[in-house]
């Protein structure tokens, strides 16, 4: 009887240590990551100012001190600060009344320790202010990301032209 509760216990310990790992691996922490900063940049309705700020807060600590955005249908290339995509995010933002993003079929590479390389679609659902309903599209987006002291920072951000118009 003791060897069989001693063999159920250690099945639990080692299937308990397999999800621990699986979920705390750097894939999945960067997985969870992309939904977080998909939420921060939604926003449905009217949006209260402090409430718009604290989203940008959470995106800011999200972004490198220096993130390359790349452009390749504009042959733009330019590092930028934090504050400065804050305040574009914003601007963008209030031009609509509902936006929702979602990340989707998120492939992410570990090419070496402390970095990794994230392809995605990333689906839109908008609604500009004024407009009877919202539409919906999808791009490609490909993102690099540097292991910070606390968490993965975006610090190279390709984007297709037509998420910036």
């Amino acid at each position: 009887m003791a060897k069989k509760i001693l063999i159920v216990g250690l099945v639990l310990v080692i299937a308990l240590g397999s999800w621990l790992a699986h979920y705390f691996s750097d894939k999945e922490v960067i997985k969870r990551q992309l939904a977080g900063l998909a939420v921060e940049l939604g926003k449905e309705g009217q949006e209260p100012p402090i409430q718009m700020a604290l989203k940008m807060g959470k995106v800011k600590n999200m972004l490198a001190k220096g993130c390359l955005v790349t452009i390749p249908e504009r042959g733009y290339n330019e590092v930028l600060e934090q504050d400065l995509i804050v305040q574009y995010l914003i601007y963008h933002r209030n031009r609509f009344a509902l936006l929702t993003v979602a990340f989707e079929d998120v492939i992410v590479d570990l090419p070496v320790k402390g970095q990794a390389t994230v392809q995605s679609t990333v689906r839109l659902r908008r609604q500009y202010t004024g407009q009877t309903g919202p539409f919906e599209e999808k791009h490609p987006v490909t993102l690099a990301l540097v292991k910070g002291d606390k968490n993965w920072l975006f610090h190279k951000v390709t984007l297709p032209e037509a998420l910036v118009e």
